[in-house]
């Protein structure tokens, strides 16, 4: 009686153990889920920004004036947070005329470290326009920066691909090689009898 009451002590404490390990294992894993999805959202944002600047270029090259340049910008992107913020400063121009009072609330509104370039790149492009040649300067930094952004993605892929194929050919290997150790051990035991 005594041991049969230890026995299931034991059982619960070893029980109680591993759901203690399974949600510690979750709160990794969702931890770990938050911060890839955020990774996620920062490497679209990064590919959007980039798509503006090469908008806002194609558009200063053919002589668009600034404030109608920056009205068509919610037109680019296709991310929704960073659309509507576009969106609505677009409506501020549009009812008030007031180009800095519109960068002001996007200020406010993106804080990254993208955001803030592209802000300052906005302002200058208000107050004075850019010339042909900083917008040459400033694609190549921004398309060296999304062709760096290309090949980390490229690596990890291929590093997950790598992964892959090696649990498969262990797999594989492990299935081809049961029937031969299981051959080996009989005739083993053959031998030894």
């Amino acid at each position: 009686m005594v041991m049969v009451l230890h026995g299931s002590i034991l059982l619960l404490v070893i029980s109680i153990w591993m759901d203690f390990k399974r949600i510690n294992q979750i709160a990794i894993k969702t931890h770990h889920a938050q911060s890839v999805l955020k990774k996620s959202h920062r490497l679209k944002r990064s590919k959007n920004y980039y798509r503006l600047y090469k908008y806002m270029y194609l558009q200063a090259s053919s002589g668009a004036r600034a404030e109608d340049m920056l009205k068509q910008l919610h037109r680019i992107t296709d991310e929704m947070a960073l659309k509507k913020y576009l969106l609505h400063m677009s409506v501020m121009i549009t009812q008030s005329s007031d180009v800095f009072g519109a960068i002001g609330y996007l200020k406010k509104q993106l804080k990254d470290e993208d955001g803030i370039l592209f802000i300052g790149i906005l302002e200058t492009l208000s107050m004075t326009g850019l010339s042909h040649d900083v917008f040459i300067r400033l694609d190549h930094m921004l398309f060296q920066k999304y062709l760096s952004q290309l090949r980390d993605e490229t690596r990890r892929i291929k590093k997950r691909y790598f992964f892959a194929v090696l649990c498969f050919v262990i797999a594989a290997s492990g299935a081809l090689l049961m029937p031969l150790m299981n051959q080996m051990f009989i005739s083993a035991n053959m031998i030894f009898k």
